[in-house]
């Protein structure tokens, strides 16, 4: 399974202007939603995609696409507490990546799935754990 980050769906989905790294990554997604590998959003990713979407229409039909369109990865207690392991050991060697951010890591390492994000505090994170990213060709 390959999860999709915040930071992917964001401008997939939430984007109202796109530019052409947007729109790059919007055909990414198009053809992994045609391929044979599974998709999914680790639960606290479709958190983070809904919270802030101002309109209760808006909400409820990008709350039905997410849905719809992928699974959803819950996170147990033991995720939670290798989030906060995995962060721990982060901070020692000097980098500091959010909470939320060490869960998808976290969910991605314990389900051995890649992680598709365009955010770089990842790249950082993955020098300490063995989280695997996507990073299509062509993208910024």
């Amino acid at each position: 399974m390959i999860l999709l980050d915040t930071s992917v769906l964001s401008r997939v989905f939430r984007r109202r202007r796109m530019g052409p790294n947007e729109r790059h990554v919007q055909a990414v997604v198009e053809e992994l939603m045609t391929g044979d590998i599974p998709l999914g959003l680790p639960a606290i990713v479709l958190q983070e995609v809904l919270s802030g979407v101002r309109s209760q229409k808006q909400f409820a039909d990008l709350e039905r696409r997410l849905l719809a369109s992928f699974g959803i990865v819950h996170s147990s207690t033991r995720d939670h507490i290798e989030a906060a392991r995995l962060r721990n050991k982060c901070l020692a060697a000097g980098v500091a990546p959010s909470g939320p951010d060490c869960l998808i890591a976290v969910s991605a390492i314990a389900g051995d799935h890649e992680l598709f994000t365009m955010d770089e505090d990842f790249r950082a994170l993955a020098k300490h754990a063995p989280l695997r990213l996507l990073r299509p060709r062509g993208l910024v």
